[in-house]
């Protein structure tokens, strides 16, 4: 895409002579714009600038390295399925759960409150129960959801047992009283409502929000992007298996739904 296209296609409302947001980094602007109108007359004095931001790969792995070693590293990411940040690193760590496989204990689970309302709940249930009863088929069902957040074609293309996912979704929001609790008000943490079915797990890692990555015991700052991912969580091997030598894409997912990708690492910005 040409630069006069990016400037003409993103300087909509710029006020101030201040920032403008393009391809994730702000440009500083020495007019005040409307509707595109003198656009042309900014090009040459951001192009520079504009060049210098143009979306690329991350080169460089920005690795956590993991103090506490195992035969098989056990890999839990928190998020809430809705939030942007935690489907970012969803859309990092599915390849190298795949890469992975069975070398590696790999749950997603869900923070104990959802800041995206009545959907939310819902659809970390169906979550919560494809992982538990049929998780050869999670991955898939996931792959799909990340593109658009698109619950029922997820399920077809996966191959769900919907009357398995819905009696399992029934058994556990009766006992967990996830959607009881929404409609009565009931279990919220301050204005967001409660899903406590990992509440234990929360406590025990001092999970403040989406996403949180825990492998082997700690919280982990591992960057989004798949590259990252599979070398932070290989290095909590005794002894890293030939998977571990897997290409992947060092691009970083853009944040929420769909398949964008951003210029630069990211290990930084959630729902809280």
């Amino acid at each position: 895409m040409s630069v006069n296209k990016i400037l003409k296609d993103n300087l909509i409302n710029v006020i101030l002579g201040g920032l403008v947001i393009v391809g994730g980094a702000w440009l500083l602007i020495s007019s005040s714009i409307k509707n595109n109108n003198g656009a042309d007359s900014l090009i040459n004095n951001a192009t520079n600038k504009v060049d210098s931001v143009k979306t690329a790969p991350n080169s460089d792995p920005t690795i956590d390295n993991v103090a506490k070693k195992s035969d098989k590293p056990i890999v839990e990411l928190f998020v809430m399925s809705h939030c942007p940040y935690g489907t970012q690193i969803e859309k990092g760590i599915l390849p190298v759960a795949r890469a992975l496989g069975d070398k590696i204990n790999f749950q997603i689970k869900f923070t104990d409150y959802a800041m995206h309302g009545e959907k939310e709940l819902k659809e970390q249930l169906n979550q919560y129960c494809i992982q538990k009863e049929q998780p050869t088929k999670f991955i898939t069902y996931l792959e799909s959801f990340l593109k658009d957040g698109d619950s029922e074609s997820s399920l077809e293309q996966s191959g769900v047992d919907k009357s398995k996912l819905s009696n399992c979704v029934a058994k556990t929001d009766k006992e967990f009283k996830v959607l009881e609790n929404f409609n009565k008000n009931v279990g919220f943490k301050g204005s967001y409502p409660g899903f406590e079915l990992y509440k234990d797990d929360n406590k025990k890692y001092g999970v403040a929000g989406s996403p949180t990555l825990v492998i082997n015991g700690a919280q982990n700052e591992s960057g989004r992007d798949s590259n990252s991912l599979l070398k932070s969580i290989c290095s909590a091997f005794n002894n890293p298996p030939k998977e571990c030598d897997s290409v992947l894409s060092s691009a970083t997912p853009a944040p929420g739904f769909g398949t964008a990708t951003q210029a630069g690492p990211a290990s930084a910005g959630g729902c809280h």
